[in-house]
């Protein structure tokens, strides 16, 4: 039966109608490899759902047994043939293809007509009885023509069809030099579907026509296996709704049946093979609940269908073998998009297979056990050779298609059952099944998230690993399960899985693994006696002591096992180590907190270390020594307990160890932290119990729900696992002298005087001084530039004294700047027993405030101080530029330098205007050049820059250093250049007087190439009468003038307006090139041309006119 429970891979695969391919010599014709390549090599998931395959003309098909008149007197042997899925699929197709060559105008047509209707007729003999359909495919050179234009064609096509007794739609051309063969076998392969449809529908009318002619008595397997049969001929079909009735109709059949002991491990296979197809099909239709519903009747029904008493493992083999093929087809239908949830998934179907499996191990190894060695020796192979040579599934291969339903030799019927029970014990290996049914059940919860049920399934994995004495793979499955349980505090597994552990590292002898387990067994968590926890702590310390353990109860003596015991202990050297245990990952029977006495201690403070121990096991225990690891293991020796008597422990006793040391130099500014606290055990042998950081309480019973007074007392105590190891408090003070706020970019000097206030002389000392603003400058010189720091040092500052230093800093920008002073010096003191060198270090902050010393204005105007909005090119004008002093103090000014452009040309006027000026607080002063622009070909031009260099008028001294001047610097507005067209010059008097003449004289010059012709108007107004041209119409040749001359006769005092003048281009002038813009024109009067002038009034007395007059 073992191969029968392996569902046959007919079974399994996915039934395709079957087309066989005749007439194409591949190996020799390379045009028929070419059609069998499109018809094979293409992705068929987008084509008709067929199996293509080649037969050679001579190949001989199965043949079919004759049509039965009557099934009155003929009873079954057996349900399900063997090897009918099989030939259907592989052997009988649904539709076969002959190909033949043959053109319709072939010279030799009479002669392959006759040849191609003798291979058609030899085909049909051989496929006599089946529902096969006969097809011809004419392979042509040329792509065919329509039947209506090619009448020879048609002829010959009837002809053909006549003479081979096949109907028209059973006739093909195919253009086998084509560029189009791909969609012409499309074509080809659509026909063929449609006759497999055919010829399957017609053999399972064929097999539905018998059913009038059966009987329930006698012919039940008949009503099972032509229900099957309909059922899988509709599956080649791809009608998978009448599939699945059809197959839900055979298994309701199969139910009918009357089972006894002697039928029914073929009925239980049968069922289980057509079961599958139900439930794959179910699935495919998208009805899982049916699929499930369905499943769990059909084990209700066979669970307790067992047979011979002795054939129990093969029943539980067969129910292990359905849950898992449900679990499989389950998980399959999940992958294709079925949802699954968590009270419902393939997992649950894995466990039951892996149950199933250890009670089929169970029950074979009992019944094994049962059986007496003479029956065992007195076996004979099984005569009828195994199960998968027989005609009908699930039959015994002492006994095939015996008619009776009850067996006729029972001794014989034991045999066999013996002799499978025999090779079931030997040969299967079923711890591999169980493991394989758990791996399943495992990958599937924790797919869907039940960690409880993973750690399960897998402790019945471990334990059946150690049933199998694999006790590598148990140990190393136990592993993550005893951290699993740990951490949820859930006691009762851990001590079981622990036993389990204990068990299998005594078995396979493993002295490190045994020692961990007992240690973890002997803690308060574990459920075990006293009695249990003293025995397994006798065994631990004999371990140290070479002893090797007793068996556990549950294991019995085992030779083999102490032997490997026995070469370890050889191999072990005295005082060697056989195993280090991390209490913090076990449940230890010693518990530790180890914490220092503060958050900080000071360098030349004493450092404070207490480690809290607290021992649980179930006997009094004498440790080798106590460690205690920093993080610097220069404190060694200072953090150990040597002296056992101080290591010995009662039960339930807690211990208190305190150590003290003094920090190494080169620690300070560090931490300190507790690295361990180990526990040396033994002589003979070594073990380490090594609590890693400062505390063992994460899988300690201190969360239990009643804690113990022991407890109470170590939970009370607050861990610190480091301190800080603080540099000595420095006793200096340091004092900046300096007068605020600084200036924008001066050398502003800083006063420092250091004091020393300790009681003992220090040495090395350095000040660094440094700035926080990357715009920032210091430096010990009273220099324009620097460092961004600057490091100030003195050998020996003796108790009391103080040492000075001059700093100078600079800074580019205004706002708040920080300056840090940082002073290091090193002094001699004494720490405990001990006088150290230690370092101290001093810091004070300076917020210096820095504001803009200078604001400076620059203006471009005319020799007559007039603005300036273009410079005019040839002519002379002025640069102003006006300084305002910004800063609180007083700015005394050395000089002011001019940079122009090139294009511009200054006129020295000698020392700077401002040269020894000293400025007051908001006070302005005025700095100008005179300048010209030569060239206005550039439009706009920089004109240049200014700079400005200064210094505090009452600038504090530094003692042997000199301030320098600072320099501000300002860039000149950009200016337009503008070529004038006209000059214009006016000679007048500075004052007039009431009813005196005077003389005006206007000069207009042309500076420009070509010639201007200009209307000229003077206007009246009230406060002038004037002789001259009131309007004249001039000429002016290239660097020519003209000049008009007026007599003034002031009417009105005071600042009255002159009589304005007007020039105008005249209306005749055509030529463009003497024409002037009006704008230009005014723009010019405005600019040289003045507007008013003071005119005084006439004196009283004349004495006092010719006074005023002579002045």
């Amino acid at each position: 039966m073992s191969s029968d429970l392996e569902l046959p891979a007919e079974l399994m695969s996915r039934p395709l109608a079957l087309v066989g391919l005749t007439g194409l010599h591949v190996e020799t014709n390379q045009t028929h490899l070419l059609i069998w390549n499109s018809f094979t090599s293409s992705n068929r998931n987008e084509r008709p759902p067929l199996n293509f395959i080649l037969f050679g003309v001579n190949h001989t098909f199965p043949v079919a047994k004759p049509d039965r008149a009557s099934y009155e007197w003929y009873i079954p042997k057996g349900i399900l043939k063997r090897k009918w899925m099989s030939k259907h699929l592989n052997q009988i197709p649904g539709v076969l293809v002959l190909f033949y060559d043959l053109e319709w105008d072939d010279p030799a047509w009479k002669a392959k007509h006759a040849e191609c209707a003798h291979l058609i007729q030899t085909i049909r003999m051989k496929l006599m009885g089946r529902g096969t359909k006969l097809c011809l495919v004419l392979l042509q050179n040329s792509a065919p023509l329509p039947s209506s234009e090619d009448i020879l064609a048609a002829d010959r096509a009837a002809a053909l069809c006549q003479v081979c007794e096949l109907p028209p739609k059973s006739l093909f051309v195919l253009p086998c030099r084509s560029d189009h063969l791909q969609g012409y076998t499309l074509r080809l392969e659509s026909a063929f579907y449609e006759l497999c449809q055919s010829s399957y529908h017609l053999s399972s009318r064929a097999i539905r026509s018998h059913r009038d002619q059966l009987n329930r008595t006698n012919h039940g397997y008949l009503f099972v296996r032509h229900q099957f049969k309909i059922g899988f001929y509709h599956e080649l079909k791809q009608d998978v709704a009448m599939a699945h009735k059809h197959y839900s109709q055979s298994y309701a059949h199969l139910l009918e049946l009357r089972i006894t002991d002697a039928n029914v491990t073929e009925v239980k296979i049968v069922s289980g093979y057509i079961g599958y197809k139900v439930w794959r099909l179910s699935f495919l239709l998208n009805l899982p609940r049916e699929a499930i519903a369905h499943f769990r009747s059909h084990m209700d029904f066979f669970r307790l269908r067992v047979g011979n008493p002795l054939s129990k493992f093969e029943h539980h083999a067969w129910l292990a073998a359905q849950f898992s093929t449900f679990g499989r087809l389950f998980e399959d239908a999940i992958e294709l998009g079925l949802p699954a949830i968590q009270t419902q998934h393939p997992g649950f179907f894995y466990q039951q297979a892996a149950q199933q499996a250890i009670q089929r191990k169970k029950a074979c190894y009992q019944d094994y056990a049962a059986l007496e060695q003479t029956a065992i020796d007195n076996l004979t192979p099984l005569p009828f050779g195994e199960s998968s040579q027989l005609e009908f599934y699930g039959q015994r291969p002492w006994r095939p298609n015996r008619l009776s339903l009850e067996p006729s030799d029972m001794k014989a019927e034991n045999d066999g059952i013996t002799a499978l029970l025999v090779r079931e014990r030997l040969q299967v290996d079923l711890t591999a099944m169980i493991v394989g049914a758990l791996t399943n059940a495992v990958n599937q919860f924790k797919n869907h998230r039940s960690p409880r049920m993973k750690q399960y399934l897998l402790v019945q994995m471990a334990e059946e690993y150690c049933r199998s004495e694999n006790y590598t793979e148990a140990l190393t499955l136990l592993e993550p399960l005893l951290w699993d349980y740990r951490k949820d505090f859930w006691w009762m597994p851990l001590t079981s899985l622990l036993q389990l552990g204990l068990r299998c590292a005594y078995l396979s002898g493993r002295p490190a693994e045994y020692f961990t387990y007992a240690v973890e067994l002997c803690s308060r968590v574990t459920v075990k006696s006293q009695e249990e926890k003293a025995q397994i702590f006798d065994n631990l310390v004999g371990i140290l002591q070479k002893r090797i353990p007793p068996a556990p109860p549950d294991s019995g003596e085992n030779p083999a096992a102490t032997q490997l015991w026995a070469d370890q202990f050889a191999s072990f050297a005295k005082g060697a180590c056989i195993t280090t245990i991390v209490t913090n990952t076990i449940s230890s029977f010693v518990e530790v907190k180890a914490t220092f006495t503060g958050k900080q201690f000071a360098a030349e403070d004493v450092v404070e270390l207490e480690v809290h121990v607290v021992y649980t096991g179930p006997k009094p225990i004498r440790f080798t020594s106590l460690h205690v690891a920093l993080n610097n293991s220069a404190y060694l020796p200072f953090c150990q307990v040597k002296n056992s008597d101080e290591l010995e422990f009662e039960p339930n006793q807690v211990r208190h160890y305190e150590f003290e040391f003094v920090a190494q130099p080169q620690d300070i500014g560090t931490e300190l932290q507790i690295v361990s606290v180990t526990f040396e055990m033994g002589h003979e042998l070594v073990a380490y119990l090594r609590c890693e950081g400062s505390s063992s309480e994460e899988f300690s019973s201190l969360r239990s729900e009643f804690p113990s007074a022991t407890e109470k007392g170590l939970a009370g105590i607050f861990v610190l696992n480091t301190t800080e190891i603080l540099p000595r408090t420095a006793n200096v003070e340091l004092i900046v002298h300096h007068e605020a706020p600084a200036l924008r970019g001066e050398c502003y000097p800083l006063h420092l005087e250091l004091f020393n206030r300790e009681n003992e002389d220090i040495i090395n000392v350095t000040l660094t001084v440094t700035t926080s603003s990357s715009n920032g400058r210091v430096h010990d010189q009273p220099k324009i530039d620097g460092n961004v720091s600057v490091q100030l040092k003195n050998e020996k500052l003796i108790a009391g004294q103080t040492c000075q230093w001059n700093v100078f800093a600079q800074m580019e920008q205004p706002g708040k700047h920080c300056i840090t002073f940082q002073v290091n010096y090193e002094i001699n003191s004494a720490a405990g027993n001990n006088s150290c060198t230690y370092k101290s270090q001093y810091v004070k902050t300076l917020e210096l405030e820095t504001v803009q010393p200078v604001e400076c204005e620059a203006q471009f105007q005319t020799i007559q101080f007039q603005p300036l909005r273009q410079i005019p090119v040839g002519e002379q004008c002025v640069a102003v530029m006006t300084v305002t002093n910004l800063s609180p103090f007083p700015l005394q000014l050395e000089q002011g330098v001019w940079k122009f452009d090139t294009l511009l040309t200054n006129h020295p006027m000698g020392n700077s205007q401002l040269a020894g000026l000293v400025l007051q607080k908001g006070e302005k002063a005025n700095d100008v050049a005179v300048l010209s622009l030569s060239n206005g070909d550039n439009r706009h031009i920089r004109t240049g820059s200014y700079t400005l260099k200064w210094k505090r008028s009452n600038q504090m001294k530094a003692e042997g250093y000199k301030i320098p001047y600072s320099a501000s610097s300002f860039d000149l507005p950009e200016m337009e250049t503008w070529s004038v067209p006209l000059r214009i010059h006016v000679t007048l008097p500075a004052h007039g007087y009431v009813r005196e003449p005077m003389n005006m004289a206007i000069v207009i010059h042309n500076p420009g190439p070509s010639y201007i012709e200009l209307d000229v108007y003077m206007s009246s107004n009230d406060a002038f009468m004037f002789a001259g041209n009131k309007q004249i119409k001039i000429q002016i040749y290239p660097e020519d003038d003209y000049v008009l001359k007026y007599n003034l006769y002031p009417l009105l005092s005071g600042f009255v307006a002159l009589p304005p003048l007007q020039l105008k281009t005249p209306t005749s002038t055509i030529d463009p090139v003497v024409a002037m813009d009006q704008s230009v024109l005014d723009e010019l009067v405005s600019r040289y041309v003045p507007t008013h002038i003071y005119v005084l009034p006439q004196a009283k007395e004349k004495g006092k006119t010719n006074l005023l007059r002579s002045e």
